[in-house]
């Protein structure tokens, strides 16, 4: 039985958004370090793509989830095409700043043939074999408010603004199909007052999957800028408790923003 297991790289001030450059920037940079595929090098052909968002990855490697009104029913397959596209080979920022794209989820499916094209993101990293059978996704996350997976693992930070109004919120299902599936929100700016919320006023413990131990953590799991690795996997968990980010990718990240980041799993 598979194991789907989610990993996310959160800056330690969790209120960081990066401006649309940073971000075109930071792609570049993970296609240059070979942790995304590079349509110029042949990595694609080494590369399945498998279902229906997959498909949309098959030209430049990635695609991108916004989130759009639900207008259709309990058609699944045209929520999941109307929410998706292909990302541009060249991030530029009138694309990412596209009103359209205010909630952004930008997607490198990693699914080998058999040689594995671009490096492995956690650490330790499995046997050759495990590690080339091993499929995941790379994701690049932005959002203008505050993404919050939902995990019985993550405690809530307090979310009540100075002024008395709740931030914390939900995205309407029968209204939204929301880029950010089995995350709640917490609102950047109080609209009862104007006030801005940082979320590392607050603090929460967040659980390992993998044994019981948990870690208390400024700002919680709340974030509005974040890379996810999200792994279907059985043998490559074998690291369990230790399991964490490359530590290379974690410093290309950390060299790229100028800041620290924190890590926190969830296994499902």
């Amino acid at each position: 039985m598979s194991v789907e297991y989610a990993r996310w790289l959160v800056a330690k001030s969790s209120y960081f958004l990066p401006e649309a450059p940073s971000i075109a920037s930071f792609i570049e940079a993970l296609r240059a370090g070979k942790w995304i595929a590079d349509p110029a090098t042949g990595d694609l052909t080494l590369l399945r793509f498998e279902g229906l968002r997959a498909e949309f990855a098959k030209v430049t490697g990635g695609y991108a989830i916004r989130t759009v009104d639900h207008t259709f029913g309990e058609n699944v397959r045209a929520k999941l095409s109307a929410t998706t596209e292909s990302t541009p080979l060249v991030l530029t920022k009138e694309w990412l700043d596209h009103a359209e794209r205010e909630e952004l989820r930008l997607v490198w499916p990693v699914a080998p043939k058999a040689a594995r094209p671009v490096l492995y993101p956690l650490f330790p990293e499995p046997s050759d074999a495990a590690c080339t059978a091993a499929t995941y996704t790379l994701e690049v996350h932005r959002a203008l408010e505050y993404v919050v997976p939902m995990t019985d693992l993550f405690e809530s930070i307090p979310t009540l603004c100075a002024c008395g109004e709740e931030l914390a919120f939900e995205w309407d299902d029968e209204e939204l199909v929301p880029a950010f599936s089995d995350s709640t929100g917490i609102f950047a700016e109080c609209e009862a007052c104007s006030r801005t919320f940082d979320p590392t006023k607050g603090a929460a413990r967040l659980g390992n999957p993998f044994d019981e131990t948990t870690d208390e953590v400024r700002g919680g799991a709340a974030y509005r800028f974040a890379l996810k690795v999200n792994l279907v996997s059985t043998s490559s968990l074998s690291a369990g408790p230790k399991l964490t980010f490359a530590p290379e990718l974690v410093a290309l990240v950390e060299k790229h923003f100028g800041r620290t980041f924190h890590e926190f799993g969830a296994a499902y």
